[in-house]
């Protein structure tokens, strides 16, 4: 149930030249909907693993020996083209041992790319003499002069099952995608990683921005074709169409499944003994509904507890994976960067009218496992043999487009003084965030009318008493020198509520909310909705 949250991606420089070449390869007709016809018939015949001929000498690489090889970044295809995109391509070793086949597709015609080990500089390696060269490649990445023109960034990384990341401008990686996931996260039931096996890759024409791929999804239990199309830039967007059918029953089917990481935050305890404050890639699920209500709920491990919330939800809106904690010093980690991570929405579009959205935390050692899973389940289960349409677009952003309400910053959990029986919460709302430049002379708004509603679903605990403060100028004298008190800028207004709960001994976890509301009961934040663990030690 832990996924290594390096496995997708692997670091290949950019080193000399050489021209990716398809040459001697018969070209056969192409088409997405072929290819989802051939997905259909193989869903109908038994899972058969694909052979893996990879060399001793390649398997047994280990992780600074596979690192030291490296792609030639000007070999990539299309790279001498000089146009929107290049690709670069993986070498396999160390973990990742399996190989995909590789298509180039022009003009509705494909050929297959073949290994090729000129396209590699391998460094220190000394290959021993007779080993033969991988049959395929590990997987690939997709470059774009996404913050300069002067260097072709990479944004896209397939790689290992159905992993991919992408990223969007100024961003470094965070979170992962996957196509499809099986039995995410169930305690006794083993979870099955079907892998992207083909991809076709359509040079792109007319310097429209965009890359289009399909890819071919194989594996025990499920057969499938997938289209992307990828836009990169400030939001890189990337627009999935999927046509999955099942060979056989699963007992959990994700469909848009995240990966992520979540070791430790502002309102975890105890606290790893780390001389950062907190590290995480994310760390909050935004659920947009139906009925446009937006619901937040803060992610956060609890040692030694397994943690699995479900949202049943019909029609939403959107869901998605955030990072809402910009600031630097809120991490202090100047190389891993993780006030920059990028958050990731989703928004269906086609087969989600009704259905489970899953969000599993587990306990993690450190940062370098993934330990939250974000899948939704679409209800009722898929048909063995019924083929599924799913359309969905991931936006890779760095912030959610400002909604004109209070959204939630932080969340902090503790007790009163010499209260250690009690449990004293704090939720931090603000809008907006950053500063923005003033159109006329708009004030902070009127608080006085609006209180925070608090719930919790066990009638055990007591709610002892709920308040709400205006800390919007100690967070104006927290802007960097020179944007505090601005003539010129939009402060951010910053609420918060705090509210203490009386639990009974034998509480070992509470649901609960809290929004805030005017005087007519009109919701003017999002909902703030929190599963408390009691933790390890206390009372």
């Amino acid at each position: 149930m832990r996924f290594h949250r390096f496995l997708p991606l692997v670091e290949c420089l950019g080193l000399g030249l050489y021209v990716a070449s398809t040459t001697g390869l018969v070209a056969a007709d192409f088409s997405f909907a072929a290819l989802c016809a051939k997905a259909r018939e193989m869903a109908t015949v038994p899972y058969v693993p694909a052979k893996n001929n990879l060399a001793d000498f390649w398997k047994n690489l280990s992780y600074d020996q596979h690192r030291d090889i490296r792609f030639e970044m000007n070999s990539g295809l299309w790279a001498a083209e000089k146009g929107d995109f290049s690709i670069d391509f993986f070498h396999p070793g160390w973990t990742a041992k399996k190989m995909v086949m590789l298509h180039e597709v022009t003009e509705g015609k494909s050929k297959r790319i073949e290994f090729d080990q000129g396209l590699f500089d391998y460094g220190k390696q000394v290959i021993p003499a007779g080993t033969p060269p991988p049959q395929g490649y590990a997987g690939w990445r997709a470059r774009t002069h996404l913050n300069s023109a002067d260097y072709m960034d990479e944004f896209l990384v397939f790689m290992g099952a159905s992993y991919f990341r992408a990223i969007p401008k100024d961003a470094p990686y965070g979170l992962s995608a996957r196509g499809l996931s099986i039995n995410s996260g169930l305690p006794g039931v083993g979870e099955e990683f079907p892998d992207f096996s083909e991809f076709y890759l359509e040079k792109p024409t007319n310097n429209s921005g965009v890359l289009k791929v399909s890819a071919l999804l194989n594996g025990e239990s499920v057969a499938g074709a997938y289209q992307f199309t990828i836009t990169p830039g400030p939001e890189t967007i990337v627009d999935v169409v999927a046509e999955i059918t099942l060979r056989r029953p699963v007992q959990q089917l994700g469909i848009a499944p995240f990966s992520s990481m979540f070791w430790f935050g502002e309102s975890t305890h105890p606290r790893p003994y780390d001389f950062r404050p907190e590290v995480h890639d994310s760390d909050g699920l935004l659920m947009e509904l139906g009925s446009g209500n937006l619901h937040f709920r803060p992610l956060e491990t609890t040692k030694g507890q397994f943690r699995h919330c479900v949202f049943t939800m019909e029609k939403p809106r959107s869901w998605a994976l955030l990072q809402r904690d910009r600031s630097f010093h809120s991490y202090q980690d100047p190389e891993a960067l993780y006030h920059n991570r990028p958050s990731v929405r989703v928004e269906p579009v086609e087969g989600f009218d009704f259905g489970k959205l899953h969000l599993i935390e587990m306990p993690t050692r450190d940062e370098t496992d993934d330990n939250v899973i974000l899948l939704w389940e679409p209800q009722p289960s898929l048909d063995v043999g019924k083929t599924v349409s799913f359309h969905y677009r991931l936006r890779w952003m760095r912030e959610p487009a400002p909604s004109g309400i209070f959204t939630v910053r932080s969340t902090r959990v503790g007790t009163p003084v010499q209260k250690p029986d009690q449990v004293l919460i704090t939720i931090d709302f603000a809008k907006p965030l950053e500063p923005g430049l003033k159109v006329g002379d708009p004030k902070w708004d009127d608080i006085s009318k609006l209180k925070p509603v608090v719930t919790v679903n066990q009638k055990a605990a007591k709610i002892l008493h709920v308040g709400l403060s205006d800390i919007s100028m100690p967070n104006v004298d927290a802007l960097p020198a020179g944007l505090g008190r601005s003539p010129l800028l939009h402060m951010p207004q910053v609420l918060r509520a705090f509210f203490v709960i009386d639990p009974s001994t034998n509480l070992a976890d509470m649901d609960m909310t809290c929004e805030l509301q005017d005087e007519n009961h009109k919701a003017v934040s999002e909902r703030w909705v929190y599963l408390w663990n009691r933790p390890h030690g206390s009372p």
